[in-house]
């Protein structure tokens, strides 16, 4: 029966497993594990690929643990229990259950996400959060309507093109499509809109340019500046058009979020940072608690929490990051006395974030630090 009791026993199988593996390596004096320890699938609000093809692949390629991290959800456990329960499920890679939560934490000024580790996907703990945060969503989905009301860019949009969107149309959508107010099934309904009526991406960024240097507030006008160049950098000659992720990021810059601008005008962007989610103080302490692709600007702020959400045991280093900034991370690491993991991110079946499999050997001192406190 798919409960709370077989996922306990499930939880000890991959243990046994794990250390039995980490055991073996060490004797054949191996120093690596391959692993990939951040994969999405098609039940997190912007991921695609069935848990299948995701054991497929990774299979192919040789990892030996991997760990499903979807958005705010354990329901991919369904899936994997059925794969079980068929005794369809290969050897390897050991499938760890896990989660990549997101968290209100007021002092890293933006959202934040966690991953949780050897999570037991029936805990009482874990949905209730999934609970509060996607009821917390419908009340950010509000906000950025609000926003969107606001919006000299999309209000210039809507007028030229004769495009009109509401709360109430897009809560219809979402649920069309068994969704949740996630920010891509947001940008996935405006993008569904702007190609109806044949807008250029380009034209949206230009008036997103054109109205930021017009914005009273310096502050925020400087941010979103840096944002810019960052994406001009990153996007140079890539066609943007119905790009999903640009759009995102120039409707929505993240860590921009007006509230913090309080006495100025409304800009209209979609980045909303506090809606009535879980606070990282107040996250369940299940399983082991990883900080998920720290921005290295904050690094900082780890001593300050590495003790919430029943103790942090690593920092990750994410493929899809800027992985300049890596030395800092590993330095901070350190210092904390944490360990390491790795992990793509991978949302989609194309993303080609396989390429390079040196990335995802994790050194087995590294790894038995990782997991050290199962063995208490």
């Amino acid at each position: 029966m798919n409960n709370e009791d077989f996922w306990d026993k499930y939880l000890e199988s991959i243990k046994r497993k794990i250390f039995k593996l980490v055991e073996r390596k060490k004797q054949n004096n191996e120093k690596f594990l391959l692993c990939d320890l951040h994969i999405h699938s098609n039940h997190s609000s912007d991921g695609t690929q069935s848990l299948e093809e995701i054991i497929c692949e990774t299979q192919k390629l040789g990892f030996e643990i991997i760990a499903l991290t979807d958005h705010d959800s354990v329901s991919i456990f369904n899936d994997l229990y059925n794969l079980i329960k068929q005794n369809k499920l290969p050897e390897f890679p050991i499938i760890i259950p896990g989660i990549e939560q997101t968290v209100s934490f007021k002092e890293y000024q933006t959202m934040c996400h966690i991953l949780k580790y050897f999570i037991n996907p029936k805990s009482t703990e874990i949905l209730g959060d999934i609970d509060k945060l996607n009821k917390s969503y419908f009340t950010r989905a509000q906000i950025q309507f609000e926003r969107i009301e606001e919006s000299p860019v999309l209000n210039e949009i809507f007028n030229e093109y004769n495009i009109s969107v509401s709360y109430e149309e897009f809560v219809n959508w979402l649920k069309e499509n068994n969704l949740l107010p996630d920010y891509a099934p947001l940008v996935e309904f405006l993008a569904q809109k702007f190609e109806q009526k044949n807008v250029p991406t380009s034209k949206i960024y230009e008036l997103v340019k054109k109205f930021n240097n017009l914005d009273e507030c310096e502050e925020r006008k400087h941010l979103r500046d840096l944002r810019f160049e960052y994406l001009d950098k990153k996007y140079e000659g890539v066609n943007v058009q119905n790009n999903r992720r640009f759009l995102l990021s120039i409707l929505g810059v993240r860590g921009v979020d007006d509230a913090q601008f309080k006495g100025y005008k409304s800009s209209g962007s979609l980045s909303v940072d506090e809606y009535g989610q879980v606070s990282i103080y107040d996250l369940n302490k299940e399983g082991l608690t990883v900080f998920a692709h720290p921005d290295h600007l904050k690094l900082n702020l780890i001593p300050k929490i590495k003790n919430c959400a029943g103790g942090f045991v690593a920092l990750e280093l994410n493929f899809k990051s800027q992985q300049e900034f890596f030395n800092e991370i590993r330095q901070e690491a350190k210092k904390e006395n944490l360990a390491l993991t790795v992990g793509s991110d991978k949302h989609k079946q194309d993303e080609p974030v396989y390429e390079n499999l040196e990335f995802y050997k994790i050194p087995i001192n590294n790894f038995e630090k990782f997991i050290k406190k199962l063995k208490k």
